[in-house]
């Protein structure tokens, strides 16, 4: 299912007031030349909230290839209320993230692959208009300093809680209401597909 205003118009849900729905079916129809991804005064109205969508440092991970542990940039995939503090569990929660990749060292790998320049500028249009359905395109804004991607093949959990209280973190962004729909319907398309075609049985 490829991303598209009409495909997205069509999830917009009810809960939102008519002029909310107004703004993001214009931001919809501005897709994806002029989409402001980013909330500009996120410091100020979320900076302390850990949301779905948000870009954070200091995430924790261990390579399955190495074992070797480290702290990457990364953007939060679990829903918010999962992780919120608020919401009290019986037992311990992980946080779910994927790594925030520069667009450029993805290039750098496909021509190290021997990909012809060709397809990789093709392949990189295609991100650049979320119709790559296991990466999510981040365009330069806020905090990162050039176009980014998350690619959701490549995911990691850490402890809620240790995560929660990392005084060493810090969130670089949060996105906007289209950055998120846009963040939310990729998520689906690539864990969720309905229509996958294969009969189950009954």
């Amino acid at each position: 299912m490829e991303i598209t205003p009409e495909s997205i118009k069509d999830q917009i849900p009810y809960y939102l007031t008519e002029n909310q729905r107004t703004g993001l079916i214009k931001a919809l129809n501005d897709f994806p030349e002029n989409a402001n991804y980013y909330l500009d005064n996120f410091n100020n109205q979320y900076q302390n909230d850990v949301l779905q969508g948000d870009g954070w440092t200091n995430l924790r991970l261990r390579r399955f290839e190495d074992g070797e542990e480290g702290k990457i940039l990364g953007i939060i995939l679990s829903n918010t209320c999962d992780v919120s503090p608020e919401n009290r569990r019986d037992l311990p929660t992980n946080i779910t993230f994927a790594p925030i990749i520069p667009l450029s060292r993805y290039i750098s790998s496909l021509q190290r692959a021997s990909i012809g320049p060709k397809r990789i500028n093709d392949k990189i249009d295609s991100i650049r208009q979320q119709k790559v359905s296991n990466i999510f395109f981040l365009p330069k804004g806020i905090s990162l300093e050039e176009d980014c991607i998350v690619p959701l093949d490549q995911i990691y959990t850490m402890p809620t809680k240790l995560f929660i209280e990392d005084e060493e973190k810090s969130k670089i962004f949060t996105l906007s209401m289209i950055g998120f729909y846009l963040f939310v319907f990729k998520l689906s398309i690539h864990f969720c597909r309905f229509h996958e075609n294969i009969d189950r049985g009954v």
